[in-house]
């Protein structure tokens, strides 16, 4: 009896489960890709913002790559807010020879004051100075593209955009754990746009992102992270239809993976724990729905174990059909990065997602505090 409700409830699930991707799939498929730019002969002032902590080593290329962008020099600046860095970044930024550059230590306008959220912060101070009619932000780990202020700018020439969330890829590394954080991000950027594009829920990426300079972004998080997804979600909410998927391969922001488990583990921590305080719950439905679909693999696998036969071929058959609905999403999204795929690696990798969902699930609602760039938080 308890086998049967066990296989009558993964399959109600895993048909949920395939129902979400298949639709995930036709609204990223649905959604018209932007060909190129159009040179704007009116172009909006842009304040691109940049928080970095301990960035030393990425900041300098990141911020050449912006200020390199074919946009009116005039029509843009750059400020970068130092986030208590403890290695040189200090230094390196004030070797920085760009007339619209300008960088704040966030220790000057905070003090040793201890807070919950020094990056919402942060953006916050930047915003304050910042002059453009727009505010573009991204990370201090990241590389972009010469058209990617003007991408932005662009899609501002409708009046109904408030909000802007653009695609952001991982550089290809050479490690599975590499790998696999690429996989993983690219099946989030399909999700992102196509939640967007119907309505289904809001998602965001602080490494590519804009909004208008007078909209309201202050919102009631106490997290230390994840300022991007509460904003766009409480933007969705004040401004209804005024949300954008910039579907730009000039738009395209590339960071960095996680280099080690410890680093991975914590990052997608950071991640997890927000996820109850988020106000749609469409979001809240559909991390429980990716949740409870891997856990039920997971569960299928360990029972073969001990149940006959039949056990094994119901869970290779579970995996297997989500295996392909996966892949045909990934494939999907990857041809827009034109990002080359390996079915092997691809397939070695969602193998390890029901394990990583899991685990990384049930470790978020009982740990509440991590390490993060040197800094516990919360």
């Amino acid at each position: 009896m308890i086998v049967q409700i066990l296989h009558f409830a993964s399959l109600a699930i895993l048909f949920l489960y395939i129902s979400l991707m298949v639709f995930y799939w036709f609204h990223w498929t649905k959604t018209k890709q932007d060909r190129g730019v159009v040179p704007i002969k009116n172009a909006p002032s842009i304040s691109v913002v940049i928080v970095g902590r301990n960035e030393a080593k990425n900041l300098m290329s990141c911020v050449d790559s912006i200020i390199s962008n074919d946009y009116p020099k005039s029509q843009f600046e750059v400020l970068y807010i130092d986030d208590f860095s403890t290695d040189n970044s200090i230094e390196i930024l004030k070797a920085i020879n760009f007339e619209n550059f300008n960088f704040f230590k966030l220790k000057d306008f905070i003090g040793d004051n201890k807070i919950i959220n020094y990056k919402k912060t942060a953006i916050e101070f930047a915003v304050s100075k910042a002059i453009g009619d727009i505010i573009l932000q991204t990370d201090a780990d990241t590389i972009v593209g010469e058209k990617w202020i003007l991408s932005h700018a662009n899609k501002y020439s409708s009046d109904k955009i408030n909000f802007i969330t653009g695609p952001v890829l991982f550089k290809s590394g050479n490690s599975s754990l590499e790998e696999f954080q690429k996989y993983d991000f690219l099946a989030t950027m399909g999700v992102t746009c196509a939640g967007i594009n119907s309505g289904l829920h809001y998602m965001a990426n602080g490494a590519n992102m804009s909004y208008r300079k007078g909209i309201s972004t202050k919102s009631n998080s106490n997290y230390a992270s994840g300022d991007d997804m509460f904003l766009v979600q409480k933007i969705a909410k004040d401004h209804p239809n005024s949300i954008g998927f910039l579907k730009n391969k000039d738009a395209i922001v590339y960071t960095y993976p996680e280099s080690t488990i410890k680093e991975f583990i914590n990052q997608r921590l950071r991640w997890a724990t927000k996820t109850k305080a988020y106000e749609s719950p469409n979001m809240k439905y559909i991390v429980i729905l990716i949740f409870v679909t891997n856990l039920l693999i997971l569960s299928n696998i360990i029972a073969i174990l001990f149940l006959k036969t039949d056990q094994l071929y119901f869970a290779i058959s579970l995996v297997l059909f989500k295996l392909i609905v996966d892949s045909i999403f990934i494939k999907s999204i990857a041809s827009f990065f034109e990002e080359k795929i390996s079915a092997i690696e691809m397939f070695i990798a969602l193998l390890k997602y029901p394990i990583y969902i899991v685990f990384i699930g049930v470790l978020s609602l009982f740990k509440n505090k991590y390490q993060w760039k040197s800094r516990i938080v919360k």
